[in-house]
Formats: C-alpha cells, sequence, structure tokens
C-alpha cells in the first residue's frame, strides 16, 4: 500500500513539473543586407546571419514603396536573383524567421542590373535587322545604338507618330521598319511590332 501510495504522489509531482516547451521570440532584423554582383539579367544579394533565426525572406520591389514580394525564402545568407531586366533598378528588403514568427523587415536597399553597351537582333522577317547594334550617342535622352554595318539605327524619336517609342529605322531609306509600343528608358527585349500593319513579330534584343 505503502508503495502505491509513493507511486501516485510521484506521478503527481511530475505532472506538476512539466511544462510545455517555451517558444522562442522571433529573431532580430538581419543586418547588412547588400549587393556583391550583378549582370544584365541577376543580381548577388548577401545579408549577415541573425541569432536564433532558422530562416530568412528576401523581398523584392520595383520602386521600392509597395509591392515587396518574397523571391527567396530559405536558411541560405546569400541569395541570386534572376531573370531580371537589364539596365533595372530593384529594391530588396530581408528578415529572419524562427518558430516564434518573423523579424521586422531590413531598410530597403537598392541594386540595378548592368546596363548593356548594345544589343544584337535576331528573330526580324527574313533577318533583314539582325545584326549586332553597338552603342552610338545619346539621342533625345536616351541610347542611340547604331547597325554593324552601319544602315540601322535603334533608337527613339524626338517627333511624329513615334515620339519617345523605340524603332528600328532603316537609315537608308528613311523609314521606321518596326517600333515598340512601350516607353522604357532603354529598348525591351521583346514586343517589337510591324509598322507597316501593327502585326507582332519575333524579334529579340539580347544584351552585350
Amino acid at each position: 500500500m505503502k508503495n502505491l501510495v509513493l507511486f501516485i504522489f510521484l506521478g503527481f509531482l511530475m505532472v506538476g513539473c512539466s511544462k510545455d516547451p517555451v517558444t522562442p521570440d522571433p529573431p532580430d532584423t538581419p543586418s547588412g543586407l547588400s549587393s556583391v554582383s550583378s549582370d544584365f539579367s541577376s543580381i548577388t544579394l548577401i545579408w549577415n546571419n541573425a541569432d536564433n533565426a532558422t530562416g530568412y525572406d528576401l523581398y523584392r520591389s520595383a520602386d521600392g514603396i509597395a509591392d515587396f514580394e518574397v523571391v527567396y525564402d530559405g536558411p541560405n545568407t546569400n541569395f541570386v536573383d534572376t531573370d531580371l531586366m537589364y539596365a533595372t533598378t530593384y529594391y530588396y528588403k530581408v528578415s529572419a524567421k524562427n518558430e516564434g514568427g518573423e523579424s521586422i523587415l531590413s531598410q530597403a536597399v537598392s541594386a540595378s542590373t548592368q546596363i548593356p553597351a548594345g544589343f544584337t537582333v535576331t528573330g526580324s522577317p527574313s533577318g533583314h535587322v539582325d545584326y549586332p547594334f553597338d552603342y552610338d550617342e545619346d539621342f533625345n535622352g536616351k541610347p542611340r545604338y547604331q547597325s554593324n554595318p552601319i544602315g540601322l539605327l535603334i533608337f527613339t524619336p524626338s517627333a511624329g507618330d513615334y515620339l519617345d517609342k523605340w524603332v528600328i529605322y532603316d537609315q537608308i531609306e528613311g523609314i521606321v521598319l518596326y517600333y515598340h509600343p512601350d516607353i522604357t528608358p532603354y529598348p525591351t527585349p521583346t514586343g517589337w511590332l510591324k509598322k507597316i500593319d501593327n502585326s507582332e513579330t519575333d524579334i529579340l534584343l539580347s544584351p552585350k
């Protein structure tokens, strides 16, 4: 009987001493977020390890104000952001997390992909503008690109129907062959239209 009473007493003692696992506090915000390299289509970012962190979320925005979206979720303190547009600035924030939650996001840092010195054009109908184009000079506040051999230009007109839009221009005939409907700081790789009927093309501008 004494053994039974002792067993019940010890059981109550063990129950009374048991505690739920302690949930840790969220980690501190990681420091040192920065860009260490970039090319035409990617940016490499690093940040410092945060104590008690089990993972990190890296956020990206196109304007640094709104629409920060997660582009990386994992345990590493570095990430290569790919499939980006050349000559474009992006904004990043990072947070650390563990079982206790997510830290406050870091201050935003900016990083830019590289500016092309020119383009290689492919995919034009009959290949008649499939040439390398090199930076020539600034025109109408934007870069102008000259084909090699000479005969074609990629630039933004300062007047007319294609004001501020990118065009592929035949210097010999003095006419616009193709144009892009968007107004952008640099020519866009795809989405070029025929001037003659506004139909889509397979023209591709590859930076070089």
